[in-house]
């Protein structure tokens, strides 16, 4: 039998199968493009209200994809929350991009901030406790104290007003010995310039039982 007619079928498989190799479609591995609706980085203020305004996809195989979302933002805690865009074509690629949401305490920083001694009356009771921004409720500065209870897992909070006044949002914790939920408001100033010796004055209402008594905190900064 002639070698060069036997070796035909064997070099047709052969071509047939480059050819068919060379013509088939490359694999698509290339992931949509997720474009945010939107600044990338966005701040709102404690209490306030983030609107995602989303994202869009669009994939090089399939056109415009569907766009999911995860991630959350608490406008009650100030911190940097992380939102995630993610979209994935037919051939199981996934693009994503993302969003910063800033939830920022309005006043920024305050001379107030530092450390304090204070004394109440009527009673004459001494104690230190210092003053900060608060990351909980907008235009606010927080105590390091409920008070000078014991077994509290609150701090005191006071919103800075125009013209240095300040009010104390009705806040209630279970705290003292014996134990008992005590509830605070009331209003106050600032006085000085929040140097050394500045003051802060609150009159407080502390209801215990359905009973009011009122007392003035006397804040001087050291």
């Amino acid at each position: 039998m002639n070698k060069r007619i036997a070796l035909l079928p064997a070099l047709f498989v052969a071509l047939s199968s480059l050819v068919y190799t060379g013509c088939k479609d490359d694999e698509d591995t290339t992931p949509p493009v997720v474009t945010l609706n939107g600044d990338q980085n966005v701040t709102i203020y404690l209490q306030g209200t983030f609107t995602d305004p989303g994202a869009t996809a669009v994939d090089d195989e399939d056109g415009s994809v569907t766009v999911s979302t995860s991630g959350s933002v608490d406008n009650n805690l100030a911190d940097d929350y992380t939102i995630t865009y993610s979209a994935t074509d037919a051939a199981g690629n996934t693009g994503t991009n993302f969003r910063v949401v800033t939830v920022a305490n309005e006043l920024g920083s305050s001379a107030f901030e530092g450390t304090y001694t204070c004394l109440i009356n009527p009673g004459a009771y001494t104690y230190s406790e210092s003053l900060s921004l608060s990351n909980s409720l907008n235009k606010a500065l927080e105590w390091s104290k409920f008070g000078d209870y014991s077994n509290a897992n609150a701090k005191l909070n006071i919103v800075i007003g125009t013209n240095n006044q300040v009010t104390i949002p009705t806040q209630t914790i279970v705290c003292g010995t014996p134990a008992v939920a005590r509830t605070f408001d009331g209003n106050g100033t600032l006085v000085g310039s929040g140097s050394t010796g500045s003051q802060v004055i609150l009159n407080i209402d502390e209801t215990v039982n359905g009973s009011t008594g009122s007392f003035t905190y006397t804040y001087t900064k050291l």
